[in-house]
């Protein structure tokens, strides 16, 4: 926070006039020394109170403290030594340190810092100062406050920079994450409908054949009204497992479509090697190893129906048709008995006819 960021440079910039005052002489410079550690105290309550979430009272007091610190040495060394010039650097950052607060208090220490600037450089300037300084030594001091000045302004910008930009990296993630979670099934964490499209549409984009397979678990229905959908959840979470392992990675997309639907898109794929493809699901989720399987499974097999078809944006400019050619073919998988492939056009690929039972 730019409050603890103000705290410590209240205290690291006070400290080179402390030991210049210890050296020059102790019991002259007595009462400036002393209300400077007076004053580095109660940016050690700044540390403080940030640190046990007043964070509001903190910012208050570190920026109250800062201007009369500034007008209690102007007004015991005089303006020659340029202290008053860190008002513009608490003008500089006040916008930063109350973004968040109403315009009528950033008015207020807007007004109050401009007016004690105008105090210490205007009226102090006609008296003479209660201690003072040699000429060299206060040449020093002014060139020391002007460096300061500007380096504290640069220093507190480059924190906020800082600070702006974590913020808008954090955003980034966010919004990284959000986008990830919109276009994620939240139970098989697989691509959902909406990342499906879009997956189509870059595709279709790049002009290129997109193999389709449509899935659905036989007797998924009943195996649900039976045993619970907590057991049919594992069901589908052990089976999204499977899909996802047997087909290409980072190439191909596995996607929830809906149920006990699923669906899989094949970039660069013909027709036959998208049968290929379909057929080895089916084989994969029908011999799925016992250690891949939910325990609650008491059936000896799960079994797929699957359809398939080829979306070639160059002859449909609709990837929908293609798809409803592959669930079409579904429909006829199911039909002809389950646990088979069928594709767009009637042709079958069985399941040997002594298959144990699926569910």
């Amino acid at each position: 926070m730019l409050s603890n960021q103000l705290g410590l440079f209240g205290i690291v910039t006070t400290i080179p006039y402390q030991i210049l005052y210890a050296f020059l002489s102790l019991s002259t410079y007595g009462p400036l020394f002393e209300s400077n550690l007076a004053v580095m105290g109660g940016y050690a309550w700044i540390l403080w109170a940030n640190h046990h979430g007043r964070y509001a009272s903190a910012r208050n007091f570190a920026v109250s403290l800062v201007m009369l610190q500034l007008l209690a040495v102007t007004w015991y060394v005089g303006p020659g030594i340029g202290v008053h010039l860190f008002y513009f650097t608490i003008g500089a950052i006040l916008p930063l340190l109350f973004e968040r607060a109403c315009a009528s208090t950033i008015t207020l220490f807007a007004s109050a810092n401009i007016g004690l600037f105008w105090l210490c450089d205007r009226d102090f300037m006609r008296a003479a100062p209660m201690l003072g300084l040699p000429a060299p030594v206060t040449t020093g001091l002014f060139v020391l406050s002007l460096v300061g000045a500007i380096a504290l302004t640069c220093a507190f910008v480059l924190l906020f920079r800082m600070e702006i930009d974590a913020v808008e990296a954090r955003l980034t993630d966010s919004n990284r994450k959000l986008a990830r979670l919109s276009e994620t099934d939240a139970l098989t964490e697989l691509p959902n409908r909406r990342a499906m499209e879009a997956f189509l549409d870059h595709w279709r984009d790049e002009h290129s054949c997109v193999g389709i397979i449509l899935c659905d678990i036989d007797h998924f229905k009943s195996y649900n009204d039976y045993y619970g959908h907590a057991r049919g959840d594992l069901v589908l979470q052990a089976i999204s497992g499977i899909l996802t392992r047997t087909m290409r990675q980072g190439v191909d997309l596995v996607a929830r479509y809906g149920g006990e639907e699923f669906i899989i898109l094949m970039p660069r794929a013909t027709l036959g090697s998208t049968l290929d493809a379909a057929e080895r699901l089916r084989v994969a989720v029908e011999t799925m190893p016992l250690a891949d399987r939910p325990r609650t499974m008491t059936t000896s097999a799960v079994t797929l129906s699957v359809g398939y078809s080829l979306f070639d944006p160059i002859e449909q400019a609709d990837p929908e048709a293609a798809i409803e050619e592959a669930d079409q073919a579904l429909y006829r998988a199911k039909r002809g008995g389950r646990n088979r492939v069928v594709g767009r056009t009637a042709g079958l690929v069985p399941a040997e006819e002594n298959r144990l039972p699926g569910i």
